[in-house]
């Protein structure tokens, strides 16, 4: 991928779209190898840490081991350099599939330092620096990402990512990178989304 290929969207959050981050041979093997193990997608319980399945959340999902096979350690390294970090700061790919109707509603990727489950779940790694979110699939209708706090609204686009922070540079928690992915209206979509933390991630979720 060159450097033009990365659009800046934003300045706050820090949003870029990358053009054809992906190939299709990539794109085609994480859908293949994550097809056969999707399980209803969770997420971060506030309060205990724990990871939970929600009615906000109902795509369903599954997770890479880091370097799991070498094209998903590629794409890791690949990340990696677009950040300046190391690539053990990377959980484990995490690849989703949202059918019609399904959605992920407005979130954040970061821990809320408000809540008292977030010191359990960045006590390895840290807070969530930045995002990744790479489209693996065409999608007929719908499916878009909405950052409604600055009312931008990406496309999903087989080959394409985005790349947005979750921190401020002075570290701080950034509240204006809330997200969205809209409703899949027509046929399905398949993203996969990778997290960075600020130091070493030596462990991946259940």
């Amino acid at each position: 991928m060159t450097t033009d290929a990365v659009q800046p969207l934003c300045e706050r959050p820090r949003l870029s779209l990358l053009k054809n981050f992906l190939s299709d041979e990539e794109c085609d093997h994480l859908i293949e190898r994550a097809r056969p193990k999707i399980e209803p997608s969770t997420t971060v319980d506030p309060d205990t840490g724990e990871h939970i399945q929600v009615e906000a959340r109902s795509s369903t999902s599954t997770y890479f081991t880091l370097g799991e096979t070498p094209l998903i350690s590629a794409i890791e390294e690949r990340i990696a350099a677009l950040l300046e970090v190391d690539v053990v700061n990377g959980e484990g790919l995490q690849v989703l599939r949202y059918g019609v109707g399904q959605e992920y509603q407005p979130h954040f990727d970061f821990f809320d330092p408000n809540l008292k489950g977030t010191p359990m779940v960045i006590a390895t790694g840290g807070q969530r620096l930045a995002t990744c979110i790479m489209y693996l699939s065409a999608v007929e209708s719908g499916g878009e990402t909405r950052f409604p706090e600055v009312d931008i609204q990406v496309a999903p686009n087989k080959g394409d990512a985005i790349l947005f922070y979750n921190l401020l540079p002075d570290g701080e928690v950034d509240r204006q990178s809330l997200h969205a992915s809209l409703p899949v209206l027509a046929g399905e979509k398949w993203v996969a989304t990778k997290w960075v933390r600020e130091r070493p991630y030596l462990s991946n979720p259940d």
